[in-house]
């Protein structure tokens, strides 16, 4: 039996389109229309290198066991161990992530997300400055000059420009591209400068000292230079114009301007910057986040504990202190001896230098399908797909939250992130 879904939201990435239609035929996503290539990968692979049952590694041999089995021994360790690490949570519901931060306090360990190796800088420059932002749609509506500094969406976020940037007609924007001025910054070329109105090519690791240089410009201080960060200096001064003229100036910036030398004080600058262009125009400033609920971590931890991710529990009261409680400086100084894995592939996206010592302690991941992390990881739990499979909250990247339904159904006794974390709690409390 075959049946058609309208206005689905799509999991693939912090822009959570919510205007996917989809064919299902036997409880399987057949086909769907609008979503990208991240999409396509989240509602047409949901079967690829699926896990069907828990898995339990003993003596480098991984055996299929049952969930209550699997559950058992992943409280038992996670209750034995010293300095427990929870870590991922940016691809799931606000609801799992609830669960999980109660987790970790209850297990008196450590919780952190993906964030804390990229957009948690964002969130920790929040704690000390203001931030001029707006919505996806407040953007699409009104905005009429666009700026992409290190960010590069046709290849990150597909349907980020198309979706409500660049293309489409907004209400006060009827005449869509045509009205707006798109401008990128970044130190390279790439596929959105090709198609941007202007594009400013700035040295490698020189973000701050152009930052500072269009503060100065802004202010009335003209330094005596031609050219800043390999940018002649006329070409600031046109870009400063553009902004201060406009009636809605958007600045999206990636990961390029994080990665740069200086990260923290990379936004920190920016974000007064902006706060400055604001006595001429109205500019905001919207974080380019990758994947589909990190911002909806951030929120959740913010709400409980009053930190945005890293927070230690070791302690009984939270701490927070970047660079000693977050994951990359865990693992670096072999300070956690057991960790749980949900919703992330860190074996795939840390260095070696780093995930070298999971092999080392008891790793226990929740996942829908295999990956190098779920190869080294001495419990393996299946897990239904958020978004897709599941319902619950998500962030968008402008901290909007959406409502995800579930448009099919498990694997049979395949669980919710969710009620798999709700059964582990009880666990650990009757445990203890």
């Amino acid at each position: 039996m075959s049946k058609e879904i309208s206005d689905v939201i799509c999991p693939g990435c912090g822009v959570l389109c919510d205007d996917i239609k989809v064919k299902l035929e036997d409880n399987t996503v057949v086909t769907n229309y609008n979503a990208c290539s991240k999409g396509n990968a989240k509602f047409l692979d949901i079967a690829s290198n699926r896990i069907l049952n828990p898995t339990i590694m003993t003596d480098k041999t991984t055996k299929e066991t049952d969930l209550d089995s699997a559950l058992s021994k992943t409280a038992e360790i996670l209750i034995n161990a010293d300095s427990p690490l929870l870590y991922g949570w940016s691809a799931t519901t606000c609801e799992a992530q609830r669960l999980g931060i109660q987790l970790a306090k209850e297990l008196k360990g450590i919780v952190d997300s993906t964030s804390s190796f990229c957009h948690g800088v964002t969130l920790s420059t929040l704690i000390e400055n203001s931030w001029s932002t707006a919505t996806l749609g407040e953007v699409m509506n009104r905005a009429d000059v666009i700026l992409y500094w290190g960010a590069n969406p046709i290849e990150s976020h597909p349907r980020h420009m198309s979706r409500y940037s660049t293309v489409p007609r907004g209400i006060f924007r009827q005449a869509g591209k045509d009205e707006r001025t798109v401008v990128v910054i970044d130190i390279r070329k790439t596929r959105t400068a090709n198609i941007a109105d202007r594009f400013l090519e700035v040295e490698p690791n020189r973000d701050f000292e152009l930052i500072s240089v269009m503060r100065s410009l802004l202010n009335g201080y003209r330094p005596n230079i031609d050219t800043v960060a390999n940018i002649p200096l006329k070409e600031v001064d046109r870009l400063l114009e553009l902004i201060k003229e406009a009636n809605f100036c958007t600045i999206f910036f990636g990961l390029g301007l994080l990665m740069s030398a200086g990260t923290y004080h990379n936004i920190s600058s920016l974000l007064s910057f902006v706060a400055e262009l604001n006595q001429f125009a109205k500019v905001v400033a919207i974080p380019m986040i990758g994947h589909y609920n990190m911002i909806g971590f951030n929120q959740v931890c913010s709400w409980l504990t009053g930190f945005p991710y890293g927070v230690d529990f070791r302690k009984e009261d939270p701490m927070f202190n970047p660079g000693e409680t977050t994951t990359a400086e865990l693992l670096q100084k072999k300070e956690i001896d057991a960790m749980l894995c949900i919703a992330s592939d860190p074996v795939s996206t840390l260095p070696y230098s780093l995930t070298s010592y999971l092999k080392e302690i008891p790793v226990i991941t929740m996942e829908r399908q295999m990956t190098p992390t779920t190869r080294i990881s001495k419990i393996v739990i299946p897990v239904a797909l958020s978004g897709i499979e599941v319902s619950g909250t998500a962030y968008r990247m402008d901290s909007v939250p959406l409502y995800m339904k579930n448009i099919i159904s498990p694997p049979n006794g395949i669980l919710s992130d969710e009620m798999i974390l709700t059964k582990l709690l009880e666990l650990v409390k009757e445990a203890k």
